[in-house]
């Protein structure tokens, strides 16, 4: 969780120093989100590279999300869970990111969309992707890391999962409904602590009824 401005021009040697509440060097800035689950640091790295790196503790297991800036290159890579999205855009020889898209209207224009999110988001068939509604501007997926030079913005993706080709056999006695009931209901009811109210969209398949009825069990319980 971050946001950011980084200029080509000041990635050339190191001086960033902490201003108010980001890093700082010339016209660049990162600045991590503040949030008492939140870690930051900024990292020296050989000669003029830093690093900022962001980062998340939940029951042990760490994410983050990291930038790295070295002489001519931006490197932004996001962890694991992919907690938060962090969403790019490139403008000349600077860098935007934030995990709120809102922080880049400025680079917004709505008479550049992207056909392809459009459609997807009018028939309601979203995918996690690097798509967003705005052409130009980018989603920092998990385990993926955007690379910005004088060349241009790219993406570069993880190794492609391998795909389970047949379903493994149950041990004997399970009752993968029941195991699947409980643990969903678990994790419904760590909203409670949370929230008053609890609104679910019940789209009309089983995934969104499964969470209205693991939402319904909870409040009896």
């Amino acid at each position: 969780m971050l946001s950011f401005r980084v200029r080509l021009a000041d990635t050339r040697d190191a001086g960033w120093r902490w201003d108010t509440d980001r890093w700082a060097k010339g016209e660049s800035w990162i600045r991590p989100a503040h949030a008492t689950v939140l870690v930051a640091d900024l990292i020296p790295g050989d000669g003029s590279s830093v690093c900022a790196l962001v980062r998340e503790d939940r029951d042990g297991e760490a994410d983050y999300t990291s930038l790295l800036v070295r002489p001519d290159e931006i490197q932004v890579s996001a962890g694991v869970l992919g907690t938060v999205p962090l969403y790019l855009t490139a403008v000349g020889d600077e860098v935007f990111g934030s995990w709120d898209i809102v922080d880049l209207r400025p680079h917004l224009r709505p008479d550049r969309l992207n056909p392809r999110a459009v459609a997807r988001t009018l028939s309601r068939q979203h995918r996690y992707s690097t798509d967003t509604l705005f052409d130009g501007v980018y989603r920092l997926t998990e385990r993926a890391t955007a690379v910005f030079t004088p060349a241009g913005l790219s993406i570069l993706y993880p190794e492609p999962a391998q795909h389970v080709l047949e379903p493994r056999s149950l041990r004997s006695g399970v009752d993968p409904v029941t195991a699947f009931d409980a643990l969903l209901t678990e994790a419904v009811a760590e909203w409670r602590s949370t929230a008053d109210r609890i609104g679910v969209e019940v789209s009309g398949g089983a995934d969104s009824a499964n969470v209205a009825l693991s939402a319904g069990a909870c409040e009896r319980s």
